[in-house]
C-alpha cells in the first residue's frame, strides 16, 4: 500500500501525491475474500491487539473494528495516514518503517500485510521484526500476489505497459523466499493458501473504464512516468483498433491468485 519505494523504473512512488484518491481501488462490487479471510483468522486467533504494517488508508484495518478495537497501523506515507484517519474505525497509526517497527517486543496477536511486501525493501528483515513484535502464538499473515508463479496469475498490465512485469518480478519477493526466511526466524506451522481468486474481463474500450487501468491507482502503473503510461494506453488503444478493423473485438482479461502466507510465533 502507501509505502516510499526506491529504484522502480529509476524513480520514487510518492504515496502522499495519490492518497486522496487511493481508495478508487477498492469498488464496492467486489467481494474481497482476502478481507474475509483476514476476519477468520483475526477471529480463530482471538486477537485483541492486530497491526497492519503498509496500512495505506486503512481499508483492511477498519474491516477488522468488528473483532477488536485495538487496531494499529503503520505506514511511510503521511498522506496515507490523513487518509486513515478518515475511517470509522479509531485506528492508532505511526508513520514507519517495516524494517524498524516502532512497537515493543511481543506486543501483538496479529500482524499482517495486505499487496505490501514488495515495498518494503530488507524483506527478510520485515520478517524478523514481525517475529519481534508478535506475541508467543501470534500469527503473521503476509497477502498478495506472486508475479514468480508462472501460471498462476495473467494481468493484462503486464502485456500493454512496457516493463512493469519484469521489474515486479525484480521487487516481489517470491512466495518460497518468504516461507523459507520465516520458518529461519522461528516461526513454526506455516502454509500457503489461496484466499481470493480475482478474475475480471474487459470487452473492448470498456477497458478504459477499470479503475486498474488509471495511473494513480496501482503502484506498477504509478511508478511509471508521463510518457511510459501513455506509451501503454497507446498500446491498449491500438490493440482497440485492430481490433475493430477486423470487425472483432479485443478482451483484456485479468486471473490474479492471492495467496495467504501464514505463520505462528512457537
Amino acid at each position: 500500500m502507501g509505502w516510499e519505494i526506491q529504484n522502480y523504473m529509476q524513480t520514487k512512488l510518492n504515496y502522499d501525491q495519490i492518497a486522496a484518491e487511493y481508495n478508487q481501488r477498492y469498488p464496492n462490487s467486489q467481494t474481497w475474500e482476502r478481507g474475509q479471510a483476514l476476519l477468520k483468522l483475526a477471529a480463530q486467533q482471538k486477537a485483541k491487539t492486530i497491526l497492519e504494517v503498509g496500512s495505506g488508508t486503512g481499508f483492511w484495518l477498519n474491516l477488522l473494528h468488528q473483532v477488536t478495537p485495538q487496531l494499529y497501523g503503520v505506514d511511510f506515507s503521511a498522506g496515507m495516514i490523513a487518509q486513515a484517519r478518515n475511517q470509522p474505525a479509531p485506528l492508532k497509526l505511526a508513520r514507519g518503517t517495516a524494517t524498524r517497527l516502532p512497537y515493543q517486543n511481543g506486543t501483538f496477536d496479529l500482524l499482517y500485510c495486505v499487496d505490501a511486501i514488495h515495498h518494503f525493501g530488507d524483506h527478510h528483515a520485515f520478517i524478523s521484526e514481525a517475529f519481534r513484535v508478535l506475541k508467543k502464538g501470534g500469527a503473521l499473515a503476509v497477502i498478495g500476489h506472486d508475479p514468480h508463479q508462472a501460471g498462476e496469475s495473467s494481468w493484462y498490465i503486464y502485456k500493454y505497459f512496457e516493463n512493469v512485469y519484469q521489474t515486479d518480478l525484480n521487487r516481489y519477493p517470491s512466495g518460497k523466499s518468504i516461507t523459507e526466511w520465516m520458518s529461519m526466524d522461528g516461526f513454526k506451522d506455516i502454509s500457503v493458501e489461496e484466499v481470493e481468486k480475482i478474475e475480471s474481463v474487459h470487452v473492448g474500450e470498456a477497458v478504459l473504464d477499470d479503475p486498474f487501468v488509471k495511473h494513480n491507482a496501482t503502484s506498477q502503473l504509478a511508478l511509471l512516468s508521463a510518457e511510459q503510461y501513455q506509451s501503454g494506453l497507446r498500446n491498449i488503444r491500438e490493440a482497440l483498433e485492430q481490433a475493430r478493423a477486423r470487425n472483432d473485438r479485443v478482451i483484456f482479461r485479468s486471473q490474479i491468485s492471492v495467496k495467504m502466507i501464514l505463520g505462528y510465533k512457537a
